[in-house]
C-alpha cells in the first residue's frame, strides 16, 4: 500500500505557518523505522567559572530540537516527493512534532539537515535507481522564541 504524504498519520507533520498540525500540514513524514528516530535537545548556554571556580551560567534562549529520522529502505518516489518539498519550497519551514522530553506535541520553525541515501539497482539508460537504502535526514529547531 503506497504511503500518502498528505494523509494524518505521520511521524511528524510539515507546513508553511505557525498552524501546522496533524490536520493542517502539506507533509505528513512517514514513520522511520525502529530505532532510526533519535531526539536530541540541546540548550546553549554562556558559562565561565568564578574565582572559587565554580560554574557561573546561564541558558540562552530555550532548549533546542533535533529530530533525526532513517528509513532502511524506501520507495523513489516517496523520498523524492519529500526532498522535492524542500527543494521546492523550503529550507526553513514549520514542523508539527511529538517531544519526547516532555511528552507534548509541538509547532516550531525548523530546517532540513544532513539528507543521506544509498540507491540501489541503479538502470543504466536512466540512472535511476529501482529504489533507496539507508535513507536519513534530520530536522533542526531554528531557536525561534
Amino acid at each position: 500500500m503506497p504511503i500518502n504524504l498528505k494523509e494524518a498519520t505521520g511521524f511528524l507533520y510539515l507546513g508553511t505557518s505557525p498552524e501546522t498540525s496533524r490536520e493542517n500540514h502539506s507533509i505528513a513524514v512517514p514513520y522511520p523505522d525502529q530505532g532510526k528516530a533519535p531526539f536530541t535537545t540541546s540548550r546553549l548556554v554562556d558559562s565561565a567559572r568564578n574565582a572559587q571556580g565554580t560554574m557561573v551560567g546561564r541558558m540562552i534562549g530555550r532548549s533546542l530540537d533535533k529530530q533525526e529520522m532513517g528509513w532502511s529502505t524506501i520507495s523513489c518516489s516517496l523520498w523524492w516527493e519529500m526532498n522535492r518539498w524542500f527543494e521546492d519550497n523550503h529550507f526553513t519551514f514549520y514542523c508539527h512534532y511529538f517531544n519526547f522530553n516532555t511528552g507534548r506535541w509541538l509547532t516550531r520553525l525548523m530546517y532540513i539537515s544532513d539528507v543521506k541515501v544509498s540507491p540501489e539497482i541503479i538502470d543504466p539508460g536512466t540512472g535511476e535507481p529501482a529504489f533507496l537504502r539507508d535513507a536519513s535526514v534530520n530536522v533542526i529547531d531554528c531557536g525561534v522564541i
